[in-house]
């Protein structure tokens, strides 16, 4: 019997910045619907996930140039990559990979989360003055 793969923990997204976890939480909202089979339209939700990002990165990114933050590039850089993956998820979609797309909604959370405590966590720390932050 093969075991699933362990879920990342939702917790694990969140910063201790209300601006970004509230980003966060609609983030999550959007990655449980792409993930629940009773919801499958993943045109809708790659849709929301798609505008979502687009503002999300938007809100982060004025945050990093309003405050000169000093890791934004590479910062600026993951959202970049991350936005075109989700573009790419709806062409694929559109072309009929719905297994691909399972398999990217899948995967998103880990991801995310990774990126949550990778870039977003020193970048809320940043932002709320905390030593380790700047």
């Amino acid at each position: 019997m093969s075991q699933a793969a362990p879920r990342t923990r939702h917790a694990d997204i969140f910063v201790g910045f209300k601006p970004i976890d509230d980003l966060h939480h609609e983030f999550e909202s959007i990655v449980d619907a792409l993930n629940d089979p009773a919801e499958a339209d993943y045109g809708e939700h790659l849709l929301a996930l798609h505008e979502h990002m687009l503002r999300h990165t938007a809100l982060e990114e004025q945050y990093m140039l309003q405050e000169n933050y000093p890791h934004y590039t590479v910062h600026k850089h993951e959202h970049d990559r991350f936005v075109e993956r989700v573009a790419d998820m709806r062409r694929r979609l559109d072309a009929g990979d719905i297994d691909g797309v399972r398999h990217y909604a899948s995967e998103l959370m880990g991801w995310f989360a990774a990126h949550a405590q990778n870039h977003d966590a020193p970048l809320a720390a940043f932002l709320k003055g905390e030593a380790g932050g700047r």
